[in-house]
């Protein structure tokens, strides 16, 4: 059995062979501290018969029940997970009925951060509107978020939230999935040949694809914010133009990008690496990126709880373009047709 929880920091000191007793016999269980990326697992040998355990730290005791395995749920499922706050209804439903048509996801594992607009019950009833979505868990997960970084790559040390769910995830729901897609309702994969992200996560020799990302922006072309109609992912149709660079002067990558996401196939992921954000870590195999596959990342799909994203710019040739396969999969026209 594991234990998920954030690094133990001053704690690792009060850790003991005892710390851990199964109840209510008190035996002490057998375990041991694996220390991830702002996480840490302490994985314990309990027997099939104990249903809690009691965790001792410094004389401080606190008794935990053992949750059953639901990875039953989505077996030979293809599943988004995302972490949502306040995420308006309608981009959840928009954005799984995206997936489940042009990539075949059939079921949905979301962690509600705390949404204080509706409930848990209610976004799971929003999920039962799309057709072919068979397995659906909304789970709430009411823990801070974390402090943010000063860049895409500076001081990420202590957002364990979201960190933890990905791992609370691979380990109790999604272990015998048939693939899984990581991501946020602000983000649509797309396909330059029109296949599914899934399918490609199975059909890859090491059972994952990385993809890039894209920033979708509105400018003065897109309807205004203030006619009191919901803005919707097909609503927009303007990205960043890309700015190539080079990493160490060799390494080409694009300066406007938005981060990787991932899908995986779980079975094929290396139980020594760790499901992150964007992407999987000590895990060569999982570091290479798709040509075939981006992901578009829309800016003012979003409730603001990180940052204000709701400021237009003047559209500008030098900086942004109409984006011809965004608008071929939003409009469903034929891929073939569209000059990439």
């Amino acid at each position: 059995m594991t234990l998920l929880g954030p690094p133990l920091f001053n704690l690792a000191q009060f850790i003991r062979p005892d710390s851990i007793r199964t109840m209510p016999s008190r035996q002490p269980c057998p375990f041991r501290v694996r220390h991830m990326d702002r996480q840490v697992q302490l994985i314990a040998n309990v027997p099939d018969t104990c249903k809690a355990l009691e965790i001792s730290l410094d004389g401080a005791s606190i008794v935990v029940e053992i949750r059953p395995n639901m990875a039953a749920l989505f077996s030979g499922r293809r599943v988004l997970l995302t972490e949502s706050k306040n995420n308006e209804l309608t981009w959840i439903r928009d954005w799984a009925a995206f997936a489940q048509r042009f990539h075949g996801a059939d079921a949905v594992l979301l962690y509600d951060n705390a949404s204080d607009r509706y409930s848990t019950e209610e976004v799971e009833d929003e999920l039962r509107r799309v057709d072919g979505i068979k397995a659906i868990q909304v789970l709430s997960w009411p823990f801070k978020f974390g402090p943010q970084g000063l860049d895409a790559t500076r001081f990420w040390d202590s957002d364990f939230c979201q960190m933890g769910a990905w791992e609370h995830a691979r380990w109790r729901f999604l272990a015998d999935a048939r693939s899984v897609q990581a991501g946020d309702v602000d983000e649509l994969v797309l396909s330059r040949r029109g296949r599914s992200v899934f399918a490609a996560a199975e059909d890859d020799r090491f059972g994952v694809v990385r993809y890039r990302g894209r920033w979708v922006v509105a400018t003065d072309r897109t309807p205004p914010l203030e006619t009191g109609t919901l803005m919707r992912h097909r609503d927009y149709d303007t990205v960043m133009r890309e700015r190539p660079a080079r990493r160490f002067g060799i390494f080409p990558y694009d300066t406007m990008a938005s981060a990787p996401k991932w899908t995986v196939v779980p079975k094929r992921c290396p139980p020594s690496s760790q499901w992150a954000v964007h992407r999987i870590t000590g895990w060569l195999a999982a570091h290479r990126i798709s040509r075939e596959f981006s992901h578009r990342h829309f800016r003012e799909i979003s409730s603001n709880w990180k940052y204000a994203r709701l400021t237009r710019d003047s559209y500008d040739p030098e900086m942004h373009e109409i984006d011809p396969v965004l608008v071929a999969h939003l409009r469903g026209e034929p891929l073939e047709k569209v000059d990439v």
